[in-house]
C-alpha cells in the first residue's frame, strides 16, 4: 500500500516539567527553536480556564497541537499515546487504595482522549477525531489511522503523539532512559498543500530498520522532516512505514 501524501507542518517538544525544548517548521524548514521551555510557557494558545484544567502532558500535547493548526481550521486528529495521562490515572488508583474521595477533575483529565476534546471546544474543531494506544506501537499506529483516514477522506488530518516518562512505581518497566515526547504532524492531501512538500508513504511487513522506542522513533521522525531529504521508515511489530520525499 502505498499513498501519496504532504507533510505541511510539524512540532516537537521534549523534556520534563522546567526544562524543555520546543522547535517547529515546515520539510526543510526550522522556523523556531526554543529550549529552557518551562510548563507555565506552553498552551498559550488555550483559553486560561482549558490551560489551569492540564499538566505538563495536556500543556504539551496542546502546544505542538496548536502549532499545527490553521485560522478557521477543522482537520481530523488522530491522538496517540500509549500510556495516556499515567500521572493522572496513578494519582486515582492511590486515592482509591487510600480511601480518599476520587478528584473529579483527575477523572475527567484521565480519559485517553481528554485533551482532544479540550482542544475540539477551544478551536471549534468539530470533525470527528480518533484516540490511539497501541502500546509500544502507538506512534505507528497513529500514522497508520492518519494515512487511512487522509486516503479515505482527502482532507487535512493531524497526527498528535505524546508520551512522559513513567512514575517511579512503573519506572523499572522501562527500557533506557526515557523522556517527555511530544510530537503533531499536519497531513494534507496533495490537491491542498504544496507539491514540493509531497511523500509517499507505503507500507510493508518487513523492515531492516532496528526497533526503537516511540519517544525516539518520534524524535528521529523530526529530524528526517526538518532535513526535507531522503526517506524514513517507522517501524512497528507488524510492519512499517517508508516515508520518502518526492522529487
Amino acid at each position: 500500500m502505498a499513498v501519496q501524501v504532504s507533510f505541511t507542518n510539524w512540532a516537537f517538544w521534549c523534556g520534563s516539567n522546567d526544562h524543555a525544548d520546543l522547535k517547529y517548521g515546515t520539510p526543510g524548514l526550522l522556523q523556531s527553536s526554543k529550549t529552557g521551555i518551562g510548563k507555565a510557557d506552553l498552551a498559550g494558545g488555550l483559553k486560561p480556564a482549558w490551560k489551569r484544567r492540564l499538566d505538563l502532558y495536556g500543556r504539551a500535547a496542546a502546544e505542538v497541537l496548536a502549532t499545527t493548526l490553521r485560522t478557521d481550521d477543522n482537520p481530523y486528529i488522530v491522538f496517540a499515546s500509549r500510556h495516556g495521562n499515567i500521572e493522572r490515572t496513578v494519582k486515582l488508583l492511590h486515592q482509591v487504595i487510600t480511601d480518599e474521595a476520587l478528584s473529579p477533575a483527575d477523572f475527567g483529565m484521565s480519559v485517553h482522549n481528554a485533551l482532544v476534546g479540550i482542544a475540539s471546544i477551544n478551536w471549534s474543531i468539530t470533525e470527528s477525531h480518533t484516540a490511539v494506544a497501541a502500546g509500544p506501537d502507538s506512534l505507528i499506529a497513529g500514522m497508520t489511522e492518519a494515512i487511512c483516514q487522509i486516503n479515505d477522506t482527502n482532507l487535512p488530518v493531524i497526527l498528535c503523539y505524546i508520551d512522559l516518562p513513567l512514575p517511579a512505581v512503573y519506572r523499572h518497566l522501562e527500557q533506557g532512559d526515557q523522556t517527555g515526547t511530544a510530537l503533531a504532524v499536519r497531513l494534507e492531501p496533495l490537491s491542498h498543500a504544496s507539491q514540493s512538500n509531497s511523500y509517499t508513504a507505503e507500507f510493508g511487513t518487513t523492515s531492516e530498520t532496528p526497533r526503537i522506542s516511540a519517544p525516539l522513533e518520534a524524535e528521529r521522525f523530526v529530524e528526517f522532516l526538518e532535513s526535507g531529504l531522503g526517506k524514513h521508515t517507522l517501524s512497528g511489530t507488524n510492519g512499517c512505514w517508508t516515508v520518502t520525499k518526492n522529487d
